[in-house]
């Protein structure tokens, strides 16, 4: 029975967002038409009003497009920037896009400016709706060809619009100085003004991982809270976590997680992290292949204890990877990718007492053609898997409505 009927949520999922094989491959239609089921690694994020809101990349152009029925149907896509640029679309590394209260959409990309890893992090806002964009933007102030990538945007309560990047403008300094450095560094700026201007780049730590996501979170109303892959010592690549202010200063760092994951290399998966409404505390999850942890790992980091507590191995089996978490009224919510040997499986398990308990495993979709890393979104009622693959285009499915029918069917 729950095979039943886990088939058909995917056939629900697949008619919510109809197939990219009947829209992308079809003989009659153009296979180069703009549309969110064909082109690559959608963020999506919803706004005041309830709008589903998408940013994705399809042939050297960001593309923004709405949904006012939670997927069903889309709006004409716009190109926000209007001459074309390699934008960088991979799970790591994709277009952001934030619309505040009043309407104003924000979106930023990366932009790879050779196939050596170098990059510049653009920015561009709308301030009419999304029907149109400005000029975009490079943020990174050195006006160094070099790397400026795995960019991530978050906006405060407070208003103070956040932009923080890898950066290896300092391993640059280094090498022509005739010094040893290790990785890249992070860096970040701050627009108090809408968007319209950003501050000056500020350094937030030397000696970061090159290749990986960087998880925010709210740190009270203007801080923010930052986590992110560093390298420790000569090769061992782990985390750290920071707390920034809007004025360029980093009030504090440490390390949060200790795998002793000795690699001289990119590992492509970045963390993610949220703040627990209970506690203050921040919930994280992260990949590892460690002498000490190996697989996919939760904790809760306390910055008055300065240290992570409730250290769970969500999944050690091969293949698992790209966790994403999410709280929703007061219930904790992790997905990642797995593997059964034949098909990648989307995993959800929950959390009703702060991460100290966890839920069974549950399957909320599958396949064995490509995908992208599985993100989660909120709006008021519920919450949702954002999520693109081969298989079935863009698809948004209703995480609390399936965890109910799985439940109903089970009793």
């Amino acid at each position: 029975m729950y095979k039943k009927l886990l088939s058909l949520l995917i056939l629900q999922a697949a008619l919510m967002s109809p197939s990219l094989y009947a829209i992308c491959d079809s003989s009659d239609i153009d296979r180069d038409q703009v549309s969110i089921h064909c082109g690559n690694t959608p963020s999506a994020t919803f706004d005041a009003r309830g709008n589903l809101w998408v940013a994705f990349v399809q042939d050297e152009f960001v593309y923004v497009s709405q949904s006012q029925d939670l997927g069903k149907s889309f709006s004409d896509p716009v190109a926000v920037n209007s001459a074309a640029e390699d934008a960088e679309h991979n799970g790591e590394n994709r277009p952001k896009i934030i619309v505040d209260e009043r309407g104003l959409v924000f979106v930023s990309w990366t932009l790879k400016t050779s196939s050596r890893f170098t990059g510049e992090i653009r920015f561009s806002r709308s301030t009419d709706g999304g029907e149109n964009f400005e000029t975009p933007r490079t943020i990174n102030d050195d006006n160094l060809f070099t790397g400026h990538r795995f960019e991530s945007l978050f906006l405060a309560d407070s208003g103070h619009l956040y932009l923080t990047w890898v950066d290896k403008r300092d391993l640059e300094a280094s090498v022509e100085a005739g010094e040893d450095y290790v990785g890249a560094a992070i860096y970040y700026a701050v627009s108090d003004d809408d968007g319209a201007s950003f501050s000056q780049n500020y350094r937030v730590a030397n000696n970061s991982c090159e290749c990986c996501r960087i998880a925010i979170a709210p740190r009270g109303p203007e801080n923010i809270a930052i986590l992110w892959r560093q390298v420790f010592g000569e090769d061992v690549r782990d985390h750290a976590i920071a707390e920034l202010t809007p004025s360029g200063k980093t009030l504090t760092t440490n390390r949060a997680s200790y795998d002793q994951w000795h690699i001289n290399a990119c590992p492509h998966h970045g963390p993610t992290m949220v703040q627990s409404s209970l506690s203050g505390d921040y919930h994280m999850s992260w990949f590892t292949n460690g002498d000490l942890n190996q697989g996919i790992y939760y904790a809760r980091y306390s910055f008055d204890d300065e240290r992570s507590a409730s250290i769970f191995q969500v999944d050690g089996q091969p293949g698992a990877g790209h966790p994403f978490l999410s709280e929703h009224n007061e219930k904790l919510h992790l997905v990642w990718k797995g593997f059964n040997g034949r098909e990648t499986l989307l995993n959800l398990i929950t959390s009703e007492d702060d991460g100290a308990t966890w839920s069974e495993p549950t399957t909320l979709l599958k396949t064995n053609k490509g995908s992208d890393h599985p993100l989660l979104i909120q709006n008021s009622d519920s919450l949702f898997l954002s999520w693109h693959s081969d298989e079935f285009g863009y698809v948004l499915l209703d995480v609390n409505e399936n965890i109910r029918r799985l439940s109903n069917n089970e009793n």
